[in-house]
């Protein structure tokens, strides 16, 4: 007997392949300092469908076209003043079609207090001079910390009954 999925079941399924499109992009961002913009069409394209699963057009548009413009709002000026490579921008702004525009803030927060931690912990190990790699943060990570905290954090507070 076959039995559909629900919504529900849908939007967990794509959230573990968002998640494992943000690790494939921090393992990239950490071993060669890009993100392929295939990687980045791609989880655009999910977030399109995973914003479009329980609302349709108007999901795409209130969710996840406003969470891309969010996401360009807050990280395109770091970009232009040289503090995060465009590579870590895109990431971010496709990652954030699947958050909209609230949980896109909550991820930039929570995407800065990562890289804070992370800045410290590669200037404290001095990564770039025992390799001989760049010594640039590889910024996706934490991008990537920040996404994943806030797509999960909304189903983990419900599982537990948080905020009912």
């Amino acid at each position: 007997m076959h039995m559909p999925m629900s919504v529900a079941a849908v939007r967990v399924v794509l959230m573990v392949l968002f998640t494992g499109f943000l690790a494939v992009g921090a393992g990239w961002d950490l071993s060669r300092r890009r993100i392929p913009n295939q990687l980045v069409i791609a989880l655009f394209v999910l977030g399109v469908v995973f914003a479009a699963v329980p609302l349709g057009i108007r999901g795409v548009v209130t969710m996840g076209i406003t969470g891309a413009v969010t996401g360009l709002a807050i990280w395109l000026p770091l970009w232009l003043i040289g503090f995060i490579g465009a590579g870590d921008v895109k990431f971010f702004v496709a990652a954030a079609v699947w958050l909209g525009p609230r949980a896109a803030l909550g991820a930039a927060l929570v995407s800065a207090i990562a890289g804070g931690i992370l800045g410290c912990a590669w200037l404290a190990l001095r990564v770039h001079k025992r390799s001989g790699r760049s010594s640039t943060v590889p910024y996706g990570v934490a991008m990537a910390v920040g996404l994943a905290v806030m797509i999960w954090l909304p189903t983990v507070m419900r599982y537990h009954g948080v905020g009912q």
